[in-house]
């Protein structure tokens, strides 16, 4: 008798768990009230695409724009002003504006409205006196600052990265339980600190990248400020493209005839350089194919940037997120970081 009473009161507080963390997930993770954007022109969406210079070199990356400009789409292209310092991590190697093919390429795709972002200011960490540098070479170069930052890989001077990525305690402690790797951009006290650079420089900088193709649906108040990271003015979702199969995947018919109807904004975020989106012989026609079904449709086609400051003229938008919205953000992102996880992304192609 005292057995079947023990099984029971076992029973009854597993119940009465799984109750309450089912209850605390469904009121983080209860959708926000959605915000309706009028787009100018009277256009029904907007769409970018956030590419990660990752591996990108001249030859594999202008053929992909030369389709992007000739479909009238301009986006965000992320660069490194210098050579790697540490090329055996196969992501740190790609072309950098110290190249005069590719810088000239860079320049002339800034001046036909692509939008040139940092992806740090090389594939490879990098002390302040270099990021100083670097920064004020892309200044000279292209004109003025960078207007996003992505961070890159391992880079040890990222910021906000690693355990300190997140704001909920119980998500930074299990990350930095399991993390091997240290970045302290935001650390005044390291030599790869320049938290401050990026707060007067940088307006926007991408946090977390999601499966979702309309990222007003995640986060409603985006551009968001977090007041644990001072530094970063303003982060920002993407959504997931990162090769070509996802890319693919995430533009299909079905998500895009999504994104018109309710009126959403798309930041996609890629690694077009990294070989994926080519063939031996140029583009794979999929890329090709998407972008001719995206073009055919009433969007705004604008870099990422613009869009940005675009939303935060909006009638309605907050800068800064509620508790609630900080820990429904991370865990939509662990979620979706989870099934990557499961079903991992095809590995850079280098051919």
């Amino acid at each position: 008798m005292k057995r079947v009473s023990l099984v029971r009161g076992i029973a009854k507080t597993l119940v009465l768990v799984f109750v309450a963390v089912v209850s605390v997930a469904a009121y983080f993770l209860y959708p926000p009230e959605p915000r309706a954007i009028t787009f100018p022109g009277g256009k029904q969406f907007a769409f970018s695409i956030v590419d990660d210079t990752d591996l990108a070199t001249l030859d594999r990356v202008k053929p992909l724009y030369e389709l992007l400009y000739r479909y009238g789409i301009r986006t965000t292209k992320t660069v490194w002003v210098v050579e790697s310092n540490e090329p055996a991590h196969a992501p740190n190697r790609g072309d950098s504006l110290r190249d005069p093919a590719y810088r000239a390429f860079i320049l002339d795709l800034k001046s036909k409205g692509f939008e040139i972002a940092l992806h740090g200011v090389r594939g490879g960490s990098s002390e302040r006196t270099d990021i100083i540098n670097g920064l004020e070479e892309f200044r000279q170069t292209l004109g003025q600052y960078p207007e996003i930052h992505v961070n890159h890989s391992l880079n040890r001077d990222n910021v906000y990265w690693g355990e300190h990525r997140w704001s909920f305690a119980l998500f930074r402690l299990a990350y930095a339980s399991l993390g091997k790797h240290e970045f302290s951009g935001q650390d005044s006290e390291s030599v790869y600190f320049w938290g401050d650079l990026v707060k007067q420089h940088i307006q926007y900088v991408n946090q977390f990248t999601y499966g979702d193709i309309n990222l007003l649906a995640v986060n409603p108040s985006m551009p968001y400020r977090l007041a644990d990271k001072p530094y970063v003015n303003y982060w920002f979702p993407t959504a997931d493209g990162d090769n070509l199969d996802q890319f693919d995947e995430l533009l299909r018919t079905e998500n895009l005839d999504r994104l018109e109807r309710e009126g959403g904004v798309c930041l996609v975020y890629s690694h077009m350089g990294a070989g994926s989106f080519n063939r031996d012989d140029g583009p794979d026609p999929r890329f090709e194919s998407r972008l001719k079904d995206l073009a055919s449709r009433n969007g705004w086609f604008a870099p990422a940037s613009e869009i940005l400051d675009y939303l935060r003229a909006q009638p309605g938008w907050r800068a800064d997120l509620s508790f609630r919205e900080t820990v429904r953000l991370e865990m939509l992102f662990l979620w979706n970081a989870t099934i990557r996880g499961i079903l991992p992304a095809p590995a850079y192609h280098t051919h």
